[in-house]
């Protein structure tokens, strides 16, 4: 029998039906068997009588958003807003419309410790200033995953959510040691938010396209010094937009402050006499990020509350970092019961802590309170709409996506009764910008704490040098 020989044309007819398809799995096709039948709609049409009570729902929803009709009051009228112990941590931060309050929380957790050690009316660190690099570091890495998955097929799962969020503004507690370790920081009269800081929509959509053309760029590259260039191209794109948006953060400046109280001691020097007025002193960031800074960053760990996978072990997210060389997020998954003792003992030892949760449910933004039942859906509607906190995970129905600062507690018995919560939304929501998280609230949406080690018991401290569980780069924890 002789070998045929197919035309140039035709080879390429009969292979390419081959490759990059997709394979749909049994049941996915069209099927008259799942079809929603005249029977189905009119059952569903039965299944629901407009009594008066539910015409009443009706009207009502009509005329309003959900979220102001479901307030339950009894529970912000037993909201008292006082706690049994409370840290100054100065003014309310606005984070406006971006998505940095991994930032914002970080930073506020530093300050309380330079306003109790200079004796400051308010102070505030410059978020613009670390975003800069947070996004330029955060390009550098894109491009370096871009070079790893050069070769898997640009509709991999992983391809795919890189092409999706390849420069978003959310992070973690692991971002912020990072980039002050690295970067310092500076005053926010240094380099205060410029419009685009605060309203980052517009800009990140910019950095986007540059981000997807470098990709796009990478996997064309024919060799690694192509790469290389490539990257750089990209780069410094990123670095002009970030100029002209953000401004260029300083490498030198100069700053002083004033102290609440003048030094009454005879024998201190002109400075101190006047007005508790400091020198003008300069700086560099990073000079004056190891002046000011009190606890050291690497002091904290992260501890979380993640049901559904194993209790005090370590567990590591895949890509949930800003930089190229970073850490991954890894944290010890402990009981939310141990969670709230250690976040207690840092509490009670003046120690803000930042603290990542679910802030989007069971939520009054009049009155800043977060707590089970504030928010009664299932009575509006008569439907139930809970889930269990490990369900809400695995179903992606929740999984933390704020950060925020715990500031205060009210402590009953012996037992973590309510949280003051510093937010970073402003003065216009919540009580003038402070929050109110309850005990029930705390253990069904809270996720993340950072806790300085010396408040960790020995035995989990051990824990922290084992060998993590390792999740991939979408697991919702982190994505």
């Amino acid at each position: 029998m002789k070998l045929r020989i197919l035309p140039v044309c035709a080879l390429i007819f009969v292979m390419v039906p081959l490759f990059g398809q997709y394979i749909p799995s049994k049941g996915e096709d069209p099927s008259k068997k799942g079809a929603l039948t005249s029977e189905m709609i009119d059952s569903l049409q039965k299944s629901v009588t407009l009594t008066p009570e539910l015409k009443a729902v009706q009207n009502a929803l009509a005329e309003n958003e959900i979220n102001s009709l479901v307030i339950v009051r009894e529970k912000t009228l037993k909201d008292d807003t006082l706690f049994t112990k409370v840290i100054d941590t100065g003014k309310i931060t606005n984070q406006q419309q971006s998505g940095r309050c991994w930032l914002f929380g970080g930073l506020n957790v530093i300050r309380p410790q330079i306003i109790k050690k200079y004796n400051l009316e308010n102070f505030e660190l410059s978020q613009a200033y670390i975003q800069f690099w947070d996004k330029l570091e955060r390009a550098n890495r894109t491009l370096e995953l871009a070079r790893a998955l050069k070769y898997e097929p640009l509709d991999s799962r992983k391809n795919a959510l890189l092409l999706q969020k390849p420069i978003e503004d959310g992070g973690d507690w692991n971002y912020v040691i990072y980039l002050v370790s690295k970067y310092g920081v500076v005053p926010k009269e240094v380099m205060p938010d410029t419009y685009q800081a605060g309203n980052t929509a517009q800009m990140n959509r910019l950095f986007t396209t540059v981000m997807r053309k470098g990709i796009k760029a990478i996997r064309e590259a024919k060799n690694e010094e192509e790469e290389n260039l490539k990257k750089m191209e990209t780069l410094k794109n990123v670095y002009k937009i970030l100029v002209l948006c953000l401004g260029e953060p300083p490498k030198t400046f100069e700053w002083r402050y004033k102290s609440k109280e003048t030094k009454k001691n005879e024998e201190a020097n002109s400075e101190e006499k006047d007005g508790g007025l400091s020198p003008l002193k300069s700086y560099t960031p990073l000079s004056f990020y190891k002046e000011f800074m009190g606890s050291p960053l690497d002091n904290y760990i992260s501890l979380i509350h993640y049901p559904g996978k194993p209790l005090n072990k370590m567990i590591r997210f895949s890509w949930n970092r800003d930089s190229a060389d970073g850490p991954d997020m890894t944290a010890l998954n402990i009981s939310i019961n141990e969670m709230e003792r250690l976040a207690l003992k840092s509490i009670m030892d003046d120690q803000a802590v930042w603290f990542c949760c679910n802030s989007s449910v069971q939520r009054n933004n009049k009155t800043g309170l977060w707590d089970i039942g504030v928010q009664d859906y299932n009575s509006l509607f008569g439907i139930d709409f809970n889930m269990s906190k490990e369900d809400q995970l695995k179903y992606l129905e929740g999984a933390p996506n704020h950060c925020m600062v715990f500031t205060g507690v009210d402590v009953q018995n012996g037992v973590p009764v309510k949280w003051k919560v510093e937010n970073s939304w402003g003065e216009k929501r919540g009580r003038d910008g402070w929050w109110t998280i309850t005990k029930s609230w705390f253990e069904e949406n809270v996720y993340e704490v950072l806790i300085d080690k010396k408040y960790c018991p020995p035995e989990l401290l051990k824990l922290l040098t084992e060998e993590p569980i390792v999740m991939p780069p979408w697991d919702p924890f982190s994505n």
